[in-house]
């Protein structure tokens, strides 16, 4: 049994049963994700965002600095998740494929919802 129960970014939409739906999820790098939601690590106990409070997705090739400014760069993709029309939750993953399992899952549930996937190679 957790210690923390599991909150969902949204204000607006929660789950019935996010325990089950949570249980159920499928593994990408450090995140799960649902058919009904995408659930991440957070403190105190883990967050969710449902795909029915999803407005805009955005999916892109970037990096992360490893030693400051001028330092060596690791690529990453950011998965950006803009939800409730005014707010938004950043994702990093560090493959491509991971980051589409999502895009799919996502779109399944969630047809009408704008997805852009911008694969423009990092350093290009």
């Amino acid at each position: 049994m957790p210690l923390f129960e599991i909150k969902s970014l949204s204000q607006k939409f929660e789950l019935e049963d996010v325990k089950e739906d949570r249980r159920t999820a499928k593994r990408a790098e450090q995140f799960r994700f649902s058919d009904k939601a995408v659930y991440f690590p957070a403190f105190p106990g883990d967050q969710y965002l449902p795909y029915t409070a999803l407005t805009h997705v955005l999916s892109k090739n970037t990096a992360i600095s490893v030693k400051g400014t001028c330092g060596k760069q690791l690529p990453m993709v950011r998965l950006r998740l803009s939800y409730d029309g005014e707010f938004y939750k950043d994702l990093m993953f560090e493959a491509q494929k991971n980051v589409d399992k999502v895009l799919e899952a996502i779109a399944a549930a969630r047809p009408d919802v704008t997805i852009v996937r911008d694969i423009t190679p990092f350093g290009a």
